[in-house]
């Protein structure tokens, strides 16, 4: 593993922050998604090309859900972000059992991250709700320079947070030795082909966000196994 600066670290911290404005509160330049999360942290951390086969990884498990009106779908950002920066924190290996254990706690932290965001949107609510009552004209701007604030606080926090807890389990999971295919071989790019097309394809199925992870999960082990 690769030297670990304190201005990475830091970056990431910040960064967390300007994921979470970005998808929740403003700007909404894309940079958001899961694939430039983790790319960008894989520019930082001079390695592009693994940091992007994670966001890949991810942008699939975010097909899952079609956004369909006031529906927020779950945080798949974190999910860049976390599976990124676990790696180059050194908790991730390219062994393909590890690899699935990554994707697998990561996502189940995506809903609690994802619940997060209602309870910072309640805050954003009670002070424009205060707002109203106080009669307070002209204090929409205010109100907007808040809400980002608060977006960036959110994703500092939770998502840092989050992320501390994939690397406690990820460290517990290095324990054991367990070696097959490795990420980093070009045929990789068969599994991740057809990846896509099941993670497209279960979106459609009206059934349970959990169901459709568990077959995404079972599909991602198979193309492992026949590889």
């Amino acid at each position: 593993m690769e030297e670990i600066y304190v201005w990475q670290i830091i970056f990431l911290i910040i960064f967390s922050g300007f994921i979470s404005i970005d998808r929740f509160a403003g700007m909404n330049i894309m940079i958001s998604r899961p694939i430039i999360v983790a790319g960008i942290i894989g520019i930082v951390f001079n390695n592009i090309y693994a940091a992007l086969m994670i966001g890949l990884i991810f942008e699939f498990i975010g097909m899952l859900e079609v956004p369909v009106g006031t529906t927020i779908v779950h945080d798949d950002s974190f999910g860049g972000y976390a599976g990124a920066s676990a790696m180059f924190l050194g908790y991730i290996n390219p062994d393909a059992v590890n690899i699935l254990a990554a994707i697998f706690i990561i996502s189940l932290l995506m809903y609690p991250v994802t619940l997060s965001d209602k309870g910072f949107r309640e805050i954003n609510r009670y002070f424009f709700r205060k707002s109203i009552v106080n009669n307070q004209t002209g204090n929409e701007n205010k109100l907007i320079v808040l809400g980002i604030f608060l977006a960036f606080i959110r994703g500092v926090v939770v998502y840092n947070a989050a992320l501390i807890i994939v690397l406690v389990f990820m460290s517990i999971i290095s324990n054991f030795e367990l070696n097959f295919t490795n990420l980093y071989e070009p045929v990789v790019a068969l599994t991740i082909i057809a990846i896509f097309m099941f993670g497209y394809l279960l979106r459609y199925l009206i059934i349970n966000r959990l169901y459709k992870v568990l077959l995404l999960a079972l599909g991602f082990a198979a193309g492992w196994l026949i590889i």
